[in-house]
């Protein structure tokens, strides 16, 4: 009789600790949900949609309107969801952790006296955005097991070798999902120093600019570099002053400079090194050839302190470079007031709702250098 009893008790599952257990069981699931604009490695991008299921990592375009779901589902070991259970989420920066990149006081100092208070602002008003902000649909799982959390982008991409990055962590019980937020402009790519070729930089600390707009500029390079006759002094290379992070995003003390679509670029003189319009070795003629060729690129947006043809904007400030832009509107996605300009005169911008890849991609004519000219007669 024992031995039926103990038969029966092992077929019903009472003794079987094995059987216990997985009835206890639950699991943790995540999709992941993005509808906004996707880059790829190569720098080209589009406005589509990804679903990924248990993904451990995402990158987010530092776009103000791109917004994830991450969901959450807790099951059973059938399989059935499990309602009314507590869920945790929580994040913290992962990778460009320091203050200057994370802490409101310390990212505003990075900015002009004029600005700081705006840039505070901004941050307050979460336009301007140092972490990933979240939004979590309740405290526990709804009636199909699921919390659903609204994650939104951000803007501390960074320079280091990895992008800026957040760290989710979801917990429910013992149950537990990760997931790495990153901010990122992918596909940029870094300038080099080839004065021998006709380009250099100089004084740059984001030197990173998209392929497609590097490719033209060395070929503007190549085709100033064989220029002949140019003015006793002046270089044969062009210098760029301002380029890109190197995974986009933020770029103080600017507005601008943000996706790899815009550059800062030495006016042209009769001596090597910094040129200002006024100093006694600026070549305007020169310069004029410059701006002609960038403009024959594909030039957006050219601001500058001389009133050269093709310049759009003539700014005092913009003395010692023309800042160039070849993007669809090259402003910056958080905010735009008309009150709201950086040290060089920029506005802040809004770039929600726009589904336009020509505003966050360059749109550059890629000419070989034969196909560029520059007029040095006076």
């Amino acid at each position: 009789m024992k031995a039926r009893i103990a038969l029966l008790s092992a077929a019903l599952g009472l003794c079987c600790p094995v059987f216990a257990n997985t009835a206890h069981t639950s699991a943790l699931t995540s999709q992941f949900y993005y509808d906004g604009l996707i880059v790829t490695p190569d720098g080209s991008g589009y406005f589509g949609q990804q679903w990924l299921e248990n993904a451990t990592d995402v990158t987010l375009f530092p776009k103000n309107g791109n917004t994830a779901t991450w969901t959450l589902t807790l099951t059973n070991w059938r399989g059935q969801p499990i309602v009314g259970e507590p869920v945790e989420i929580s994040a913290a920066p992962l990778t460009l952790t320091a203050p200057q990149w994370r802490e409101p006081d310390d990212m505003a100092a990075r900015f002009s006296h004029s600005v700081r208070t705006k840039v505070l602002a901004r941050i307050e008003q979460g336009l301007f955005r140092l972490t990933a902000p979240f939004n979590v649909s309740s405290p526990v799982t709804d009636a199909r097991g699921q919390v659903t959390v609204a994650i939104h982008n951000f803007h501390s991409c960074g320079n280091d070798s990895v992008p800026g990055s957040d760290r989710f962590v979801a917990r429910v019980g013992s149950q537990q999902q990760t997931l790495e937020v990153k901010c990122a402009v992918n596909g940029l790519v870094p300038i080099p120093d080839t004065p021998n070729q006709g380009l250099t930089t100089a004084g740059l600390v984001g030197r990173h600019l998209h392929p497609n707009l590097l490719a033209a500029l060395q070929n503007l390079g190549r085709a100033w570099h064989a220029q002949p006759d140019k003015p006793a002094g002046m270089p044969d290379h062009l210098t760029i002053t301002g380029a890109t992070m190197r995974w986009g995003g933020i770029n103080p003390p600017h507005f601008t400079h943000k996706f790899g679509g815009t550059v800062d670029i030495r006016p042209l003189g009769t001596q090597s090194g910094p040129i200002s319009v006024g100093d006694a070795a600026y070549d305007r003629q020169a310069t004029q050839s410059l701006v002609d060729a960038l403009v024959q690129l594909g030039a957006t947006q050219i601001i500058f302190a001389d009133n050269l043809r093709g310049v759009t904007q003539v700014k005092a400030n913009h003395k010692n470079h023309l800042h160039v832009s070849f993007l669809s509107e090259p402003l910056e996605p958080w905010h735009h007031d008309d009150a709201d300009t950086d040290s060089e005169g920029l506005h802040w911008h809004n770039y929600d709702g726009i589904y336009d890849t020509r505003y966050f991609i360059p749109t550059v004519k890629l000419l070989e250098p034969a196909a560029l000219r520059f007029d040095l007669a006076d």
